[in-house]
C-alpha cells in the first residue's frame, strides 16, 4: 500500500466554490480507479475551525498498489492538477494502520494530525494518539524519509471543538 497527498495552498481570497464545482464535475472520475482503495477530496477554508486554517485543496489517496498510482501520475490524470495549479510536491507515505468502518463511504470530515518521529535507539510501532467513538475510519501514514507521520480520523458529522489538528471537509470520496 502507498499513500499520497498534495497540499495546494490557495490565496486567502480564493473562491473555494471553484474547487467545490471542480469536484462536483470531476470527482466521480476516480470512482473505481485501478488499485485505489480510496481518494478523499479534501478542502479547508481560511474561515474554518481548527488548527492552521487556510484555503487549501488536499486530496488524500490510499493505493493498494503502485501500478494504479503510476497510471494516475504518468498517464494524463495528474495533468489536470498541473494545468490548474502548476507543479505540486506529492507527499508519499506508507500506511501503517488503517481501519475503515462499513459507513466510511459516508464520511464528510477528516481531522489530520501531523507528528514527528523522534530519533531513538529503539524503534517501536506507531499508534493512534486519540480515541473517537464516532469515527468512520482512521489511517496512520508514516514517511521514514522525513521521519514524520500523519493520523487521519474520518467522521460523518463535523467533530466539535477541533484544536488538535487540521479539519478538512470531504467533498467527494472515491472508492
Amino acid at each position: 500500500m502507498i499513500a499520497m497527498q498534495y497540499k495546494i495552498l490557495l490565496p486567502e481570497n480564493y473562491d473555494m466554490n471553484i474547487i467545490r464545482k471542480r469536484v462536483t464535475i470531476n470527482g466521480n472520475k476516480t470512482d473505481g480507479f485501478q488499485d485505489l482503495l480510496f481518494k478523499a477530496y479534501l478542502i479547508t477554508e481560511s474561515k474554518s475551525e481548527g488548527k492552521g486554517s487556510h484555503n487549501q485543496y488536499s486530496p488524500l489517496y490510499l493505493w493498494k498498489d503502485s501500478i494504479g498510482m503510476n497510471k494516475f501520475i504518468f498517464n494524463g490524470f495528474y495533468n489536470n492538477i498541473l494545468n490548474s495549479f502548476g507543479w505540486q510536491h506529492i507527499n508519499i507515505g506508507i500506511p501503517l494502520i488503517y481501519k475503515l468502518e462499513n459507513n466510511f463511504i459516508h464520511s464528510k470530515y477528516v481531522v489530520e494530525i501531523e507528528k514527528e518521529i523522534l530519533p531513538t535507539t529503539y524503534m517501536k510501532s506507531l499508534n493512534f494518539s486519540l480515541i473517537f467513538s464516532n469515527c468512520t475510519g482512521k489511517v496512520l501514514i508514516y514517511n521514514p524519509d522525513k521521519w514524520k507521520y500523519s493520523e487521519f480520523y474520518f467522521f460523518t458529522n463535523k467533530p466539535s471543538s477541533n484544536n488538535i489538528g487540521v479539519l478538512f471537509e470531504i467533498l467527494h470520496l472515491s472508492m
